[in-house]
């Protein structure tokens, strides 16, 4: 990951704060569809502080590549869209759950997070389609580093990279701790019916 300046490291901050509120976690709402949104409003949970911030720095940055002339920004906007349609899944119905981890780190267990395993379910059912969303991610990241190499556009090249790596941490940590949580609320509250 590139280093960041101090002046950066400071407006991240002051968004964090301002993200995190009295409440210690970002407030996220599911895409709206025009079939449900009621039901949408309805299901409304939070996410992590951490994660809410992360997706905020990425459509920062993917903004700023699009404005690019040429195969950068064309290759930026086809990222962006794989993106946005992959963030509203975990917006949706992958991310919230982790919410649940600090109580759940402390041993803590209650029939109030029941909410979560329907979210965890749905994680669990879609896997196949969210690794397709995540390859579909990736192809369009080395789009964005084939387009910067040739005109040297290390900027794109690192958030190309930077992108991969979360790409990574979805699937290699994320989603495999939202279904942990699942199992998890299953054993627990399932036994407890």
């Amino acid at each position: 990951m590139r280093q960041r300046s101090r002046m950066e490291l400071v407006l991240l901050a002051c968004t964090a704060t301002a993200w995190i509120g009295a409440a210690g976690v970002a407030r996220s709402q599911p895409a709206q569809t025009a079939t449900a949104p009621a039901q949408n409003a309805a299901n409304h949970h939070e996410l992590p502080a951490s994660i809410q911030l992360g997706h905020e720095d990425t459509l920062r940055r993917l903004a700023i590549l699009m404005k690019r002339k040429g195969p950068v920004g064309v290759a930026a906007s086809k990222a962006a869209a794989e993106y946005k349609q992959h963030l509203s899944r975990e917006v949706e119905y992958i991310l919230p759950p982790l919410t649940l981890l600090p109580e759940l780190a402390e041993g803590k267990i209650t029939p109030d997070m029941a909410w979560a395993m329907a979210m965890t379910d749905r994680t669990k059912a879609t896997r196949e389609e969210i690794f397709e969303e995540r390859a579909r991610m990736t192809d369009a990241l080395n789009g964005i580093v084939a387009a910067a190499l040739p005109v040297h556009d290390n900027e794109a090249i690192a958030f190309a990279q930077d992108m991969a790596a979360d790409v990574l941490v979805d699937t290699e940590l994320e989603e495999p701790t939202v279904l942990l949580i699942g199992e998890y609320l299953h054993s627990k509250l399932d036994a407890a019916h």
